[in-house]
This record gives structure tokens, C-alpha cells and sequence, in this order.
């Protein structure tokens, strides 16, 4: 932060990260967290699951510690069925003590064949697009405002989410863009674009937002040959911009189609997520262009224009012809 003199940053008392990029109180806040599934040792010779992982997938699988005082990978989880619900038993466990983070022995992060793989791409490629927006204002010298939420402890439950509306002063007018990894479906496929989600399997998200977003990505359409954007209704499962609507706030959401969901790679084994090269460079294209424009974007009033347009284009005829029977 010191070496960026146009950041501010907080953390609040529930652990939640927030940096404002510039003077005054941002209006809009882009929010992702910076958690992912692992494991948590309870025990002796036991793990208890910390989030979406199934405990089969888990079967055979190497988990290594970031604990120096001990050694940096544990062998495997037990064989199939050596397990219960949410708890694995360990071999190789020696050493460990309780409440030890475990996370899974995968390859680090590569950039090849189009694909950005890592152990942990849901939600951590969206806090590297957070920063990235940060590098690109900062070298543009850009002159307005914006906030970035980074949140803890979403994969248990929302947790950090939910610590944060319940003592944040930030205004409920305030417009909240969630960012996300979402599983990739047939409608929904990789390199054809970030998503605009305009709702989960929850909610609906700020209609107001979602115009104003799907605006944005018109324009850069027009601008940049080879940016491209769905739009859909991800009803796979629930995100934060869920926490955030039902906190008052105008809530948005943006995600990245991904492969491996929770590192449940196929045939029932683990292995590293991945989402699309390109997608990644759009969605940061597209939050920095909306960090930039999103005050001038006209949303629901350019809607209801039109709307109102349409009536006047048709209401002397409608009016004049309704003698005529309901409905034609």
C-alpha cells in the first residue's frame, strides 16, 4: 500500500481486506474472497474438510502443509472408505498438530495451451484481477474512485461476507459487483467470454447493475475485436453477491466459466482448476472499464426509456382498437 500513494486499505474486524483506489467514497466496490477449500487437522491421524470438497474424491489424494516445523507434504488420504462425512483419516499425519491447514499436493500455477491452471483458481484468479485493475488505473493515472473487497472464509459459509454487512458504514446505495468462479456448463462454455451473472441459485442480482455491466461490455465490443462476454443465470450454486443484496446493497456479479470445480477433476480424482487465458484478460478489461464509466452508465433509465418510447409508438392504436376484444 505504502508504494501506491492513490490506496487506502482497512481490515475490519472480522479479518475482511478492503482498498479504495483513490479520494473519497467509492459508489462502486468490486468483492471477492480469498479462501478455498482445504482441510484442517483434528486430530490424531484425522482432517475435517473446510469447505466443497467431496471426502471420495479425496481418496488416494497427497495434501501438503505450509508449516515449516513440520514436513511440507503429508502422503495421502486412506483408501476408500476410510473415511466419514466430512472427516478423512491421514497416513503420514505424524507431527501435525491440531488445527493444522491442509491443503492439496498439486502443481503450481502455469500458463500454457490457452489455460491458467493452479491448485486454487476459484476465488484467487479474481484477487488477481482485482489487482491488475489496481496496476492499470494506477498507470493510467486515473482520477476517480473505487473500492476492492477481499473477504475470508467463503467457502464454509460465507463467513466473512456476512461479518462484513453486519458492521460496514458503507451506504446501501453503494453498487457491490461480486466476482466469482463458476463451473462451466454447455451454455456457458470457456473462451467465450467472462460472464455477466445476473443471478445464483438464490438470487437475483440488481437489475440496475446487471444493465449497467452488459452496457459496458457492449461498448467494449465495439472497441476491442476480441473482447467477448456471456450472460447467464448461474444456478449452480449461491455467491456473496447473494450476502450483499440481502444486505440492502446494489448487487451485481461477474464470473469466469471453470473446469475442476473444488479440484474434482474427472473420473472421480483431484486435480488443478483452470479457466480460459482469454476470459481472464477480458474480465479485467471489462471491471476496468466499468470502474471508469460505470457513473455515466445508464442502466434502468435507458431501459425505461425505451420502454416508454414503445408505449407512445403504440397506445393510440392500442387504445382506439380495444373494443375490439381482449388480447388481439
Amino acid at each position: 500500500m505504502r508504494a501506491n500513494p492513490r490506496l487506502r486499505d482497512r481490515v475490519d474486524e472480522h479479518g475482511n481486506l478492503e482498498i479504495v483506489y483513490g479520494k473519497g467514497r467509492p459508489a462502486l466496490w468490486f468483492a471477492c474472497h480469498t479462501d478455498h477449500p482445504a482441510l484442517r487437522v483434528d486430530g490424531k491421524g484425522t482432517a475435517v474438510i473446510e469447505g466443497g470438497i467431496r471426502a471420495d474424491a479425496l481418496v488416494g489424494a497427497r495434501l501438503r502443509t505450509f508449516d515449516a516445523d513440520v514436513h511440507p507434504t503429508v502422503t495421502k488420504v486412506l483408501e476408500r472408505g476410510a473415511h466419514s462425512g466430512g472427516r478423512v483419516k491421514l497416513k503420514g499425519a505424524v507431527g501435525l498438530k491440531k488445527g493444522t491447514p491442509l491443503v492439496l499436493d498439486l502443481p503450481g500455477v502455469s500458463f500454457a495451451g490457452g489455460k491458467v491452471r493452479a491448485r486454487a483458481i476459484d476465488d484467487l484468479c479474481a484477487v488477481a484481477a482485482c489487482l491488475a485493475v489496481i496496476d492499470t488505473l494506477t498507470k493510467k493515472r486515473w482520477e476517480g474512485s473505487v473500492g476492492f473487497l477481499f473477504t475470508r472464509a467463503e467457502e464454509v459459509g460465507f463467513a466473512g461476507a456476512l461479518g462484513w454487512t453486519r458492521s460496514t458504514k458503507l451506504s446501501r446505495r453503494s453498487a457491490i459487483v461480486n466476482l466469482e468462479m463458476s463451473p462451466a456448463r454447455p451454455h456457458t462454455p470457456q473462451g467465450k467470454g467472462p460472464i455477466l451473472r445476473i443471478g445464483d441459485r438464490i438470487t437475483i442480482f440488481d437489475d440496475g447493475v446487471s444493465l449497467a455491466l452488459e452496457q459496458c461490455a457492449m461498448q467494449l465490443q465495439k472497441k476491442h475485436e476480441t473482447f467477448a462476454y456471456q450472460r447467464a443465470l448461474m444456478d449452480g450454486g449461491a455467491c456473496e453477491a447473494t450476502v450483499y443484496a440481502r444486505a440492502g446493497f446494489r448487487a451485481g456479479a461477474l464470473c469466469l466459466p471453470l473446469k475442476n470445480y473444488h479440484n474434482h477433476a474427472p473420473r472421480g480424482r483431484t486435480g488443478p482448476e483452470y479457466v480460459a487465458r482469454a476470459d481472464a484478460e477480458n474480465l479485467v478489461l471489462w471491471m476496468e472499464a466499468f470502474a471508469r464509466t460505470h457513473a455515466n452508465m445508464p442502466g434502468v433509465a435507458r431501459l425505461e426509456k425505451r420502454l416508454d418510447k414503445l408505449y407512445r409508438k403504440h397506445a393510440k392504436r392500442l387504445i382506439r382498437t380495444a373494443d375490439q376484444g381482449a388480447g388481439t
